[in-house]
């Protein structure tokens, strides 16, 4: 090196070197600033440390002490510049090996031989990521670096989205419009589709201004419809019988048999139906067994037990007790009082083999479920006609759900509309036929080449931390596609506000943080928990960020850093409404005529 080269950086010089802390001491920052004018050392600058055999660590600038330079001469010292020395903290993030960004700081030679500012090209070098992919295919651009807002923050798209991505941040730092940017990185709009799969769990609707050409679910047009006969037994009774009922364990067990039954009486030209299998039933006809059951006389004759019941086709009809066809229609019982006789074949009328009265709350309770026209598109009785095979709607079902049916590359389920307490029920559903789907492709056909992502918007509301059984089956579908999702080609985006609250086994499933601001302090602390422990400084920041940065941590960057997200375009119906600008226009009346039947549905 020249005498001039040395000259000039010895004004920065390595003070003390640790694994996460690389101290450097500015000896004389007037002289430095005269003779480095166009550069400026801020908080999250990288510097570089060379060490003589082209090797350069590279360290970004965490914070900064003053220390003051004490003179006699008071003369000497200026109000205005300050001449003391700064000792100046950084982090290694990793070296400059022959030109090329590589992660670690071993191979290093002590002690270091000079300090300096990383030049553009050299940071263009470290985020670009170009040589270390074997094809600049999967580099992904969807930010810029905060300081230097002419370099685009790349990624490896493949790690991005096949290990998971969490992002997390308070309302109003700009999660809807990370997630959309992200999205649309993938060229999910172009009018020639590529062989993008992902399903939004919109909880707020805001997805659909984003994606118009979306496959756009909702209960606002009659398009989202999840039928009954895909659930899960867990499913089903979640949604019918209340575990804290005392005569629970007997619901159970006969809503079981009923169900079962019924399904190998639409299914019969199927094998092994069980109670969980997907294939279609009649919940209505489930319904009139449990009634029957529960209002069930006997009479006998001839020693034949017989239904004591009234008006069944023909009044001369006999009922044969033992046969379960005669049930799936509901029933005129005669009421037994003891001495009571059938009305028509005037035999003693007893309550026997039914219920006698115990499962009305349990009727009442399926009967208002059913009534219900916000849960219509559940409940719904499907049409089957005679020679109609389960399978082929199933498939069917599938291939609308995730936009097989007209080639949507982004399938949203619009929620917002849906009563919260069906919403995990829903996201169980779904989740769990995509994880089946991806499963038996994968397994059956040995075919991996359509992977699927599905984004958990609000994901704290169905997959808690807390084990309330209410969550039970949302939180045990979604926790399935976390832990083995991967390796059948599918993944998850899980987007929160509350971290702290979301289930940890979900989340410390996630190999990949975009982290927004985040203002409570147990989620803050949550998410530096779960950061490596070269990001785990960058925690510290997570609360100061302005709207729309980010920490982007994880396998798909070449390191921690903090970046600004692109804008989306078009963006979310997420805007905030400006309260005091609106208080301060003039009044307007408002006609509440939106306010009728059909909005509450």
């Amino acid at each position: 090196m020249s005498e001039d080269y040395n000259n000039k950086d010895n004004q920065l010089r390595v003070k003390s070197f640790e694994p996460n802390l690389v101290q450097i001491e500015i000896v004389d920052f007037k002289k430095w600033k005269e003779e480095n004018s166009e550069e400026s050392i801020k908080i999250g600058s990288v510097l570089k440390i060379e060490d003589g055999n082209n090797n350069n660590i590279l360290c970004i600038v965490k914070s900064f002490k003053m220390i003051e330079k004490f003179d006699d001469d008071v003369s000497k010292l200026s109000d205005n510049v300050y001449e003391g020395n700064f000792i100046i903290n950084t982090q290694p993030i990793g070296r400059l090996q022959d030109g090329t960004f590589k992660k670690g700081i071993n191979d290093i030679s002590i002690p270091p031989n000079g300090v300096s500012v990383a030049s553009m090209e050299e940071l263009e070098k470290i985020y670009s990521m170009e040589k270390m992919q074997d094809s600049k295919d999967n580099i992904l651009e969807f930010a810029k670096h905060n300081l230097y807002s002419n370099i685009g923050i790349k990624c490896d798209g493949d790690k991005l989205f096949s290990k998971h991505l969490a992002i997390v941040g308070s309302t109003g730092s700009g999660k809807s419009c990370a997630v959309a940017t992200v999205i649309q990185t993938l060229n999910v709009e172009i009018e020639k589709k590529n062989n993008t799969h992902v399903l939004i769990f919109d909880i707020h609707g805001e997805y659909k201004k984003a994606f118009p050409n979306s496959n756009h679910l909702a209960l606002q047009d009659n398009s989202l419809k999840i039928p009954y006969w895909l659930m899960t037994s867990d499913e089903l009774e979640d949604l019918f019988i209340e575990s804290s009922d005392l005569n629970a364990y007997n619901q159970i067990s006969q809503f079981k048999f009923a169900v079962t039954q019924n399904k190998i009486k639409y299914n019969s030209e199927l094998d092994n139906i069980d109670y969980n299998s997907p294939v279609y039933f009649s919940i209505n006809e489930v319904r009139n067994y449990l009634y029957n059951k529960n209002k069930e006389t006997h009479y006998v004759e001839d020693g034949e037990e017989y239904l004591a019941v009234l008006n069944v086709k023909g009044k001369d009809e006999k009922l044969v007790s033992s046969e379960i066809n005669h049930f799936w229609e509901a029933l005129n019982f005669e009421t037994s009082t003891g001495n009571s006789k059938h009305k028509v074949f005037n035999q003693k009328v007893a309550k026997a083999g039914g219920f006698t009265g115990e499962f009305e709350r349990f009727i009442s309770r399926i009967d208002t479920k059913l009534k219900d026209k916000r849960l219509s598109f559940i409940l719904q009785e499907s049409e089957f006609e005679e020679g109609s095979n389960s399978f082929n709607m199933y498939i069917e079902e599938i291939k609308r759900m995730i936009g097989y049916s007209k080639k949507n590359n982004v399938t949203v389920i619009d929620l917002s509309t849906v009563p919260f307490e069906i919403v995990s029920i829903i996201v169980s559903v779904v989740s769990r036929i995509l994880f089946d789907f991806a499963f038996l492709k994968t397994k059956i056909k040995n075919e991996n080449d359509t992977p699927y992502m599905v984004v958990f918007e609000e994901a704290h509301k169905y997959i808690p931390r807390n084990n309330s059984a209410r969550y039970s089956n949302s939180r045990l579908s979604v926790e399935r596609i976390a832990k083995e999702g991967r390796k059948y080609g599918l993944s998850a985006m899980i987007v929160s506000q509350r971290p702290s609250e979301l289930s940890s086994t979900v989340f410390s499933q996630c190999n990949n943080f975009i982290v927004m601001r985040l203002s409570n302090p147990e989620d803050q602390g949550f998410v530096k928990s779960l950061l490596p422990e070269a990001s785990i400084s960058f925690g510290d920041e997570i609360a100061n960020l302005e709207q729309r940065e980010a920490l982007l941590v994880g396998d798909a960057f070449t390191l921690p850093m903090i970046a600004r997200m692109n804008d989306a375009n078009p963006t979310p119906k997420s805007d905030d409404v400006n309260f005091y600008s609106c208080w301060q226009e003039d009044w307007k009346d408002v006609k509440f005529d939106f306010i009728n039947t059909e909005s509450r549905k």
